[in-house]
């Protein structure tokens, strides 16, 4: 019993030091957030962790991850109307991986392939039959 007590306290403190806030960075002159951070720790500790930006009407434009202050992960962008823009793939700040630009009907249209923040191959979807 008193086993279940000690883990639920430490699992109470990891939570609480590990909790990212939110904070507004920019609005847009119609009131609705612009760009909205995600800092995990406090004062002059805090890092940002997590990066969304906003048009106007409230939709997302994207939203991207970081580690160690870089880009880090998946990053989303969409256009105003929600539709799928592209993803990419970072790693330590470069991109690493492919990246996926989707045409507005949400058909896959051009990867591009990068390794450690160099492009070595483009494919084109739209130029095939």
């Amino acid at each position: 019993m008193n086993k279940h007590i000690v883990t639920v306290a430490c699992f109470g403190l990891i939570a609480t030091a590990c909790s990212t806030h939110r904070f507004v960075a920019s609005k847009h002159p119609n009131g609705e957030p612009e760009v909205v951070l995600y800092m995990k720790g406090k004062g002059d500790n805090a890092v940002k962790v997590m990066e969304k930006v906003y048009y106007p009407n409230g939709q997302l434009d994207y939203v991207g991850h970081f580690e160690n202050g870089v880009e880090q992960g998946e990053w989303n962008y969409f256009h105003e109307d929600g539709t799928r823009k592209y993803t990419e793939h970072w790693d330590k700040g470069l991109e690493d991986g492919v990246q996926i630009e989707y045409a507005p009907d949400g058909q896959v249209y051009l990867e591009k392939y990068f390794e450690k923040g160099r492009l070595v191959r483009t494919v084109d979807h739209s130029k095939q039959p």
